[in-house]
């Protein structure tokens, strides 16, 4: 199955998109995208901060935990239409 995120709006009000369809395989993984752009996980986290601006960012460094969010639900699918499509474009299969 290709990588597809979905979205959904949390109880803070908060829009996030993630794959959500094979969680079992580990496509939920925060550094998914970087792997479907062949990119180090570090350049995707500065393309998606300088890119695609989630109004609210977090990542441990201990416990290797990292989420974003956006505000707006217009923002937020800005950046899952385009990960939906790039994971397309190479057939990304989860």
């Amino acid at each position: 199955m290709i990588y597809k995120s979905e979205e959904w709006q949390g109880a803070s009000g908060q829009w996030y998109c993630n794959c959500l369809s094979n969680l079992k395989s580990n496509a939920g993984a925060w550094y998914m995208p970087a792997r479907i752009l062949n990119i180090s996980p570090a350049q995707f986290i500065e393309l998606l901060i300088t890119k695609y601006k989630p109004d609210h960012f977090h990542f441990d460094k201990d416990t290797g935990f990292c989420c974003w969010s956006w505000t707006k639900q217009a923002d937020m699918r800005k950046y899952k239409n385009w990960i939906n499509s790039e994971a397309r474009k190479v057939n990304f299969q989860v």
